[in-house]
């Protein structure tokens, strides 16, 4: 009967712990999609409209996990930085909990720029 009790209580656990991880990676998903829906008018009438924000954080090697490129034309840069704080919140505390991988994702920097009156993505090397 203790044995029964013990797995029962095990396994209530390891179901709980599943259902906040999938809580999580929901939350994660939905603030991503929101932040796509935020900055999806791109258009542009010079490149001083064009920025580039930081969004995550990398568990190996540091530094952002993505770059979103968005038009301060049409959008206000604060709520772009609200959405993309939450989102690299929530990936830190993920990442506190998982182990630490050995490969180091690479990101490369961007600038954005006007092109044809959408801000675009340029890659830095």
């Amino acid at each position: 009967m203790k044995y029964q009790c013990l797995a029962l209580f095990l396994l209530t656990a390891l179901l709980a712990g599943c259902g906040s991880t999938q809580s999580t990676q929901v939350t994660d998903s939905d603030d991503n999609q929101a932040l796509s829906e935020l900055v999806a008018d791109k258009g542009c009438d010079a490149s001083f409209q064009c920025k580039v924000i930081g969004v995550g954080e990398r568990q190996t090697c540091g530094g952002p996990s993505q770059y979103v490129v968005y038009s301060v034309r049409n959008v206000e840069e604060s709520q772009v930085e609200q959405r993309a704080l939450a989102i690299t919140r929530q990936e830190q505390a993920l990442n506190q909990q998982t182990p630490p991988s050995d490969v180091c994702k690479q990101v490369l920097p961007i600038q954005a720029l006007c092109i044809n009156s959408q801000c675009q993505a340029i890659t830095l090397k």
